[in-house]
């Protein structure tokens, strides 16, 4: 026999083990689902029917398990981060204003909103699209020079 058939034949093998191993695996959540839906469940039953009191109460106990669990099997959970502080609005900083009225948005809209406008403003005034004249080429490069400037002065104000 032929190297060639001999892993045609072990490929096949491994294809077919692996499919059976898949279907084995559907059936047993397929089983799980019927069980947890026909009251068998962690919870003992449908959440369908449960009131909002009784819903309330379960999350609370599941809360409290996995809060448990976290503790014995790392020790001692940590305290959660303080809160992060909103960042500064743009009202006392003259730098800052100038940026957000340079890239067109509100004054102390959030990072995302300033990156979305950013990007549009360069699509729209990128120097590679306004090279037919040089004057035109210098007016857009310095534009984008000043959009890119009042983005990086945005950037590092709100990722602090």
């Amino acid at each position: 026999m032929s190297i060639g058939k001999r892993l045609i034949d072990l490929a096949r093998a491994e294809l077919n083990s692996l499919l059976d191993r898949a279907a084995r695996t559907e059936d047993e959540d397929d089983r799980s689902r019927r069980r947890w839906n026909s009251g068998g469940g962690e919870s003992g039953g449908d959440f369908a029917g449960m009131s909002d009191a009784e819903l309330a109460a379960e999350i609370e106990r599941r809360r409290k398990a996995r809060d448990e669990v976290e503790e014995a099997v790392h020790g001692k959970r940590r305290t959660a981060p303080p809160p992060r502080t909103p960042p500064r609005t743009a009202s006392g900083d003259d730098a800052l204003r100038k940026a957000y009225a340079a890239l067109e948005v509100p004054a102390g809209s959030d990072f995302e909103t300033v990156k979305k406008s950013y990007r549009r403003l360069m699509r729209k005034y990128h120097p590679d699209l306004h090279g037919g004249a040089p004057e035109k080429s210098r007016a857009a490069t310095d534009l984008t020079q000043r959009l890119t400037q009042a983005y990086k002065t945005l950037e590092k104000h709100l990722r602090r």
